[in-house]
């Protein structure tokens, strides 16, 4: 540079010769941001040094999440899926194949059952025999056959006498409950009541009578209900013929107060 000597007031102030260069209107601005970029990212090595604090944020709220769901404790179950109600069995109504159903169309296997049930609650022996002085045996026949208590005695005796032990086994107590379901002098009373003749009925005076039986047959009789009277009547007058004689009334009335018995014995 040359300086050139210019008088003011007679102060010489240097005076360059050759002029300085323009300044550009702007400096670039990409520069900086890169410098500024470069100046706020931190770079491999401050990781390193930063590393635990950098980590540190994202570190606590995953143990802010586990300490949460450690609070809460675990996941109640769900409930089991619930199921229908089960309705519960008919009490002896059904047990075995035993049904209201087959005391009308199979009286003796229904009676077997049913029997044979009360049977083994009288506690027989290993051989199958219950004493004929048994005071659940002697309580129960005269509680559910036509027979006085005065008279229990003297029928299971009589049938005790088959056997050498004196005593009854199923079969013989099955024969007296089917033996006394109803009074033979209450059958023939209600033959006479209802025949002209003394010999025969008509089929429809029948079933007229065989209804007034129920009246005679108590708890039996209500046992069978009144919408199922006519199955029990439709089975045991199956072959009858327009006109009945004094044995087929006493068949029909037989079965009739046999099926009743049954009925309430095994609550069907």
């Amino acid at each position: 540079l040359k300086f050139a000597a210019a008088s003011f007031g007679g102060w010489a102030a240097p005076v360059l010769s050759t002029p300085l260069a323009p300044r550009p209107a702007a400096w670039p601005l990409t520069n900086a941001g890169a410098m500024g970029n470069a100046c706020c990212t931190p770079g491999p090595e401050d990781a390193e040094v930063n590393g635990a604090s950098a980590g540190a944020p994202a570190q606590a709220a995953s143990i802010s999440q586990q300490d949460n769901a450690m609070s809460r404790g675990p996941a109640p179950e769900a409930p089991p899926a619930r199921t229908p109600a089960q309705t519960p069995a008919q009490t002896s109504g059904t047990a075995g194949g035993l049904t209201f159903d087959l005391a009308v169309t199979d009286l003796a296997q229904a009676e077997q059952l049913a029997y044979g049930s009360v049977f083994a609650g009288f506690g027989p022996s290993s051989a199958g025999y219950v004493p004929v002085d048994s005071q659940v045996l002697v309580q129960y026949v005269a509680a559910n056959t036509c027979l006085p208590y005065a008279d229990v005695d003297m029928a299971l005796l009589q049938v005790a006498q088959k056997n050498d032990e004196m005593a009854l086994k199923l079969e013989n107590f099955v024969e007296v409950m089917r033996d006394n379901a109803i009074q033979e002098g209450v059958v023939l009373e209600r033959f006479l009541g209802l025949s002209d003749n003394a010999e025969a009925i008509q089929a429809s005076e029948c079933r007229s009578g065989l209804l007034m039986l129920k009246e005679e047959l108590g708890a039996s009789g209500a046992a069978v209900g009144e919408a199922r009277w006519d199955a029990v009547f439709d089975a045991v007058m199956a072959n009858a013929e327009p006109a009945v004689s004094m044995d087929a009334w006493t068949d029909y009335c037989r079965k009739t107060a046999r099926i009743a018995r049954v009925t309430q014995a095994a609550k069907l």
